[in-house]
């Protein structure tokens, strides 16, 4: 009995080049390293073949090999910040970016990072089962970002589905005032996705609200929310100061006051005074 087949068949040919094939295959081909025993290697070869006239220094030598141990511990080092970046990754939503080697395609991996692991000295993250190499990542999208993707990706396949404005009627009004109020629903950071990358299907859905107006249909405006701007922060900033100012002015009296009333008791006094010795 024939096991059924694993990879999928397009124009006729099986298809056995995958994205995850692609992002190990490419990385695992570098035969560029080297490591210490190819170098101790190529090191006895030189000594054996140099010239015998002018023979290389034991300085150099040691050099030589001080030079590559301190390349080592750096690219060990390397590998290590690779774990612990590829640790830290475990449980977020990332998108991986891979080109074939074979045909220059590049395609695109969004998805859970449900573990890490080490591969031939390399860092792996696994995504839907399959495995990356973490040198692929193009970005770790953020919560907010991953739920504006989700709302765009189906409120524009909506929006697309609708006809053109030349056969658009009444019966379409339930789903274009769906797409509308939910737009108007969403939230600023979703609004301004929309517009980034949702802009030809905003033109379409308001084209048809148009149309289904000039059919006596209505739809409520949203309400316009005024900008924030550095200038308007100032203005309520120096609102809220003056009204405190105001109501400290309004706790403790002025202190020209009580120097007024300290003058006129003075005066007072001094008039009294000269009342008694007009007398005596």
């Amino acid at each position: 009995m024939a096991s059924g087949l694993v990879a999928p068949i397009v124009d006729g040919e099986l298809q056995t080049r995958t994205d995850s094939g692609d992002s190990l295959t490419k990385k695992s081909n570098n035969k560029n390293e080297i490591d210490s025993d190819m170098f101790l290697t190529l090191l006895v070869a030189e000594m054996q073949n140099q010239d015998p006239l002018e023979p290389t220094s034991n300085t150099e030598w040691v050099s030589q090999y001080a030079t590559f141990t301190q390349v080592t511990k750096m690219s060990e080092m390397a590998n290590t910040v690779d774990q612990l970046r590829g640790n830290s990754l475990v449980g977020k939503e990332v998108m991986m970016k891979v080109t074939s080697e074979s045909t220059g395609e590049v395609s695109y991996k969004r998805g859970l990072v449900e573990y890490m692991m080490l591969e031939s000295g390399k860092t792996i993250l696994v995504i839907d089962g399959d495995k990356y190499n973490l040198d692929d990542l193009d970005s770790v999208i953020s919560e907010e970002y991953s739920d504006a993707f989700d709302i765009y990706s189906e409120w524009a396949a909506k929006v697309n589905a609708l006809p053109s404005i030349k056969v658009l009627n009444k019966n379409y009004e339930g789903v274009v005032r769906e797409l509308y109020d939910q737009i108007n629903s969403m939230t600023g950071y979703q609004q301004n996705f929309m517009k980034t990358y949702a802009a030809e299907e905003i033109t379409k859905l308001g084209l048809c609200v148009a149309q289904l107006e000039k059919m006596g249909i209505k739809f409520e405006k949203p309400e316009v929310k005024p900008e924030t701007t550095l200038d308007t922060i100032l203005e309520s900033f120096n609102t809220k100061m003056n009204a405190i100012l105001d109501k400290l002015n309004k706790i403790s009296p002025p202190e020209d006051t009580e120097e007024g009333d300290g003058d006129k008791d003075g005066d007072k006094e001094e008039e009294g005074n000269g009342d008694k010795t007009e007398k005596a």
